[in-house]
């Protein structure tokens, strides 16, 4: 396939993304006027049965904080707001959707006051909002000097989002764009999925189902990560959203390398091929990983696993760029569709890493990559099934021709012998019970003599001109062939032999009427041996018009004979 002109709706597509990618930044300008990302100070470890008074000298000093990968119970400090948290107005703080079984924000004020306010992250009736963070509502009596947040049974394996602190009315528009901008993304996804698989049951490509399943994985991610699968499945818990989360991304990056080999096909080096193929197995591995490890090493399998997509993600980029280096046509729209989602992908084990801050990964920005990613594909993805569907046009057109040509005579244009015979075949299978048949043996008298005097040009020239005239006077619900050299053979459907005799009269008289108008052609006459009997006895019937066609021969020719005697017409004429 050739070129790079687009479908027509990919024209759509594009408008599609560019409207999206202005509703993103839209969204992402308003988070970041409003919401105060806060920093946190310090972070502790500790038994189930520690309190806040016991805990907060800890805080303050900080003097040992723990990992962020620790397994147990943690609390969170943070002392420095960004904002004035005014008294006596109401205050929305959102927490990423950390692994815990329990969630406590203690806001402790001027004087020593301490509000405690409890969230159950497992519970179905659960405070979330768009982006699935956790949300805490709270209303400040006093100056607040520090908020702690107490995370039971917690495992901090994935990076965490720092938490978001603005006015509760503050949220209101914020959350209206960010959900639309996440419905719209899923719901393009869906659509993709819809479009590509009903594409898959009329093509039946394996590189298709690799793109619905890769698809169908960024549309789980989509729905865990927005927070939207809370409205299909509430009971989840933010363990259960967090293992959608990590799983859905690493089976992403499997599906991915395994779409683009399949899609580029010959086009990469054998070898390529296979170190793809291991790379797409051991995403795959990772993905299950992340999901079935035990708490004690799930840091460490989480490390493995950013490290395994790292690799399969700049393996696609290395396999994209071959394509491109060796002019294949479908490579211009692959580095037009991966070069986000790639650069994104690449940047989230940057950021768990500490290679890159947080504040280059704005929140639904994976989101907006997936989307793209989906949008731009399906143009190249479309395109491929359009050349396949072409090319399977064309073979399908090729091999009826070839069909109809080990059919049909290429002279005279009727059927040949063994088309004439598939005709009564197909007759014989439309209509199963035996039905009353005429057949009828036609022979050019004398041909060969023809032939000689006037060569086979002007032979040939009879031939499709007694073709015609047969085909004419037989009718279009009779089967027509040439039995061979100058014998044509008739098959009338529902004729006895009076019937067809009648026919056969017609067929030898018009042709000496047509020669004669036909001046460019030297005059012939016509021998006809008629048969009829049974459908279910053609053979016999062959025989027996071939044996009435000899005794029209022997007996002076330009005769029609029938087989079970002579018929005189010289009465009719």
């Amino acid at each position: 396939m050739s070129g790079a002109r687009l479908p027509r709706f990919g024209w759509l597509a594009i408008g599609l993304a560019l409207w999206a990618a202005a509703l993103l930044g839209g969204a992402t300008a308003a988070v970041a006027q409003s919401p105060v990302r806060l920093t946190e100070s310090c972070r502790v470890a500790s038994d189930n049965a520690a309190s806040l008074a016991q805990i907060l000298p800890a805080l303050k000093r900080c003097s040992q904080p723990t990992s962020y990968h620790h397994v147990g119970t943690t609390w969170l400090s943070y002392d420095r707001f960004g904002v004035y948290l005014l008294p006596t107005r109401t205050w929305r703080l959102t927490l990423d959707n950390h692994r815990s079984s329990a969630v406590d924000l203690f806001v402790v004020q001027r004087g020593g006051t301490v509000q405690h306010h409890h969230y159950d992250p497992n519970a179905p009736d659960r405070e979330w909002t768009a982006g699935n963070y956790q949300s805490i509502l709270f209303t400040p009596e006093r100056d607040v000097e520090r908020l702690v947040v107490r995370l039971q049974d917690a495992q901090g394996v994935t990076f965490v989002r720092p938490p978001r602190l603005a006015r509760a009315k503050v949220f209101a528009p914020i959350e209206r764009d960010q959900t639309a901008l996440y419905g719209i993304g899923v719901g393009m996804l869906a659509l993709t999925i819809l479009f590509h698989m009903s594409l898959f049951f009329a093509m039946r490509r394996r590189f298709q189902l690799i793109y619905c399943i890769h698809v169908g994985l960024l549309l789980g991610y989509g729905l865990a990560y927005s927070g939207l699968i809370h409205l299909v499945a509430p009971q989840l818990g933010s363990g259960a959203i967090s293992d959608i989360v990590s799983f859905t991304m690493a089976a992403a990056t499997a599906t991915g390398i395994a779409f683009v080999i399949e899609f580029l096909g010959p086009v990469t080096p054998r070898w390529l091929r296979r170190w793809a193929m291991g790379a797409a197995c051991a995403s795959a591995t990772a993905a299950v990983a992340l999901v079935i490890a035990p708490p004690s090493i799930d840091y460490a399998v989480f490390i493995v696993a950013n490290l395994v997509a790292m690799h399969s993600i700049l393996l696609t980029t290395g396999i994209i760029l071959n394509a491109l280096a060796r002019r294949e046509p479908m490579a211009s729209a692959l580095v037009l569709g991966w070069s986000l989602p790639i650069s994104v992908s690449l940047m989230y084990p940057a950021r768990t890493m500490g290679l890159i801050g947080n504040g280059v990964l704005p929140d639904g920005l994976m989101m907006f990559a997936a989307t793209m990613e989906c949008l731009i594909l399906s143009l190249p993805v479309a395109g491929r099934i359009r050349a396949l569907r072409i090319d399977h046009e064309r073979a399908a057109e090729r091999h009826s021709m070839l069909e109809r040509q080990a059919h049909t005579d290429a002279l005279t244009g009727l059927a040949n012998r063994r088309g004439f015979g598939e005709a009564l075949e197909r007759a014989a299978i439309a209509h199963p019970e035996p039905y009353p048949m005429a057949l009828l043996l036609i022979d050019i008298d004398h041909f060969k003599r023809v032939n000689d005097q006037h060569g086979h040009a002007k032979g040939d020239a009879i031939l499709r001109h007694v073709a015609l005239h047969v085909a004419r006077v037989a009718g279009s619900g009779a089967v027509v062939g040439r039995h061979g050299g100058e014998e044509f053979v008739v098959a009338l459907r529902g004729y006895d032999l009076n019937r067809a005799s009648t026919i056969a009269e017609r067929i030898r008289i018009g042709i000496g009427q047509t020669f004669e108008e036909e001046t460019s052609l030297p005059p012939v006459t016509v021998s006809i041996g008629v048969a009829a009997g049974d459908s279910a006895a053609v053979e016999t019937l062959l025989h027996d018009a071939d044996c009435a066609l000899y005794r029209a021969k022997n007996e002076g020719r330009n005769k029609v004979m029938l087989a079970d005697g002579p018929l005189v017409y010289a009465a009719a004429a």
